[in-house]
């Protein structure tokens, strides 16, 4: 090797050594600054909170971050991916077919699940009462991309209950964001009661909304309890063995 290769590929390896350390600061901020934006809410944290929150200089802060708003951005964005990837990863298979209602049931719950094990991002989308599709909620385009991928996957399922015979008929886009609105205001009392209920509780308290909101009146019969406020044990059990 030649001493200008050898030079070049010395230059390789310390450029790609230093994108890696760069991409683990990056990393290592980012959750720090997901904790104090849900404590603490997006107006009322400083750079400098985050700063010494991560225990890193305010220099490295915002050579990573040029301010704020984009690392507040790329914290919610971080999780949106990830739980995008790892919800449709599961869920796939259940979304090509689903065959029950059962089946929508238990796609549900690995979006929902996600969300509960996440609290400092379910806080961080809650803090500002914006509803999560709507534009007032000033989405990158990022998200805009994200939030119509996972629509579309909600209005698959929706068109499919409808045809089926299982689900009330209806715009499935109005479908869709009304399921996002419930699951939005179980979440919400979930945080301001001190997240004291159980993940299992709060999950079936979702679909049992789902049901008797989007299910014909004699689906719902089948699948809820008899007072109508959660399903019944057996609906629970079928729903239980799906994937299992």
């Amino acid at each position: 090797m030649t001493a200008a290769a050898s030079t070049r590929s010395t230059e390789r390896k310390q450029s790609s050594l230093q994108a890696a350390r760069s991409a683990l600061t990056r990393e290592h901020i980012m959750a720090a600054a997901e904790v104090i934006f849900a404590e603490q809410g997006f107006a009322n944290t400083r750079m400098q909170d985050i700063a010494r929150g991560a225990e890193v200089s305010l220099t490295t802060l915002y050579q990573s971050f040029p301010g704020k708003d984009e690392l507040y951005r790329a914290v919610l964005i971080a999780r949106d991916e990830q739980m995008l990837e790892e919800v449709m990863a599961e869920v796939q298979p259940l979304l090509q077919a689903p065959g029950t209602v059962e089946h929508i049931l238990r796609l549900m719950e690995g979006h929902l699940r996600f969300l509960l094990n996440h609290p400092n991002y379910l806080k961080m989308q809650l803090q500002e009462g914006r509803v999560w599709y709507h534009s007032a909620a000033q989405p990158s385009l990022d998200e805009q991309l994200m939030w119509a991928r996972g629509l579309a996957a909600m209005e698959q399922v929706f068109a499919w209950g409808i045809s089926a015979d299982l689900f009330v008929p209806g715009n499935v886009a109005d479908h869709s964001r009304m399921l996002m609105a419930i699951e939005q205001a179980r979440f919400a009392n979930w945080m301001a009661a001190g997240m004291a209920d159980e993940q299992a509780d709060v999950i079936a308290q979702i679909q049992a909304d789902f049901v008797r909101q989007f299910c014909r009146p004699g689906v719902a019969a089948k699948l809820l309890s008899v007072d109508g406020i959660g399903l019944n044990p057996n609906a629970i059990e079928r729903i239980r063995a799906i994937g299992t």
